[in-house]
């Protein structure tokens, strides 16, 4: 009876520390006129500020690899070559890095306090925000980084 009891715990606190939200896609706001793109994206973590950086990553990342469903339009992504994250695995390692280059291409000067959302969980937090993505700066670094042809 004890073991069963202690499988029994152990199996429950896995499934805590394995627990995952089921995030919402990266959503399309607006498009600016300087060419940048205004989205909503999530972004979990144990702190807030944690949260924000990864939803700020998978902004640009959605940008550069998936492109984004813009009023029934798509907007094609920067890098449509196939394999392309694999292919270049060190230069986005680096790029996506904590404090990495990805940050010189978002801002967050379209959110306001009540944009950001929240979500809980019993070991992680889920933030929303609004980041906009410098999509032609992006763009022409990734042309003279050698990642993108004209």
């Amino acid at each position: 009876m004890v073991l069963v009891a202690l499988g029994a715990s152990t199996l429950n606190a896995q499934t805590k520390m394995g627990e995952r939200f089921n995030l919402p896609p990266v959503s399309f706001l607006n498009t600016e006129l300087d060419g940048s793109i205004t989205v909503r994206t999530y972004g979990e973590g144990k702190r807030r500020a944690d949260a924000h950086e990864q939803a700020r990553k998978n902004a640009v990342y959605v940008v550069m690899f998936k492109g984004i469903e813009a009023n029934g339009q798509m907007i094609r992504p920067l890098i449509t070559e196939a394999n392309a994250y694999e292919r270049h695995e060190a230069y986005f390692g680096q790029f996506f890095a904590d404090d990495g280059t990805y940050k010189e291409f978002t801002s967050a000067k379209d959110e306001k306090i009540s944009s950001k959302k929240k979500m809980h969980g019993k070991t992680q937090n889920a933030f929303g925000s609004v980041v906009r993505v410098l999509r032609l700066q992006l763009k022409a670094q990734l042309i003279a980084d050698g990642i993108v042809k004209e």
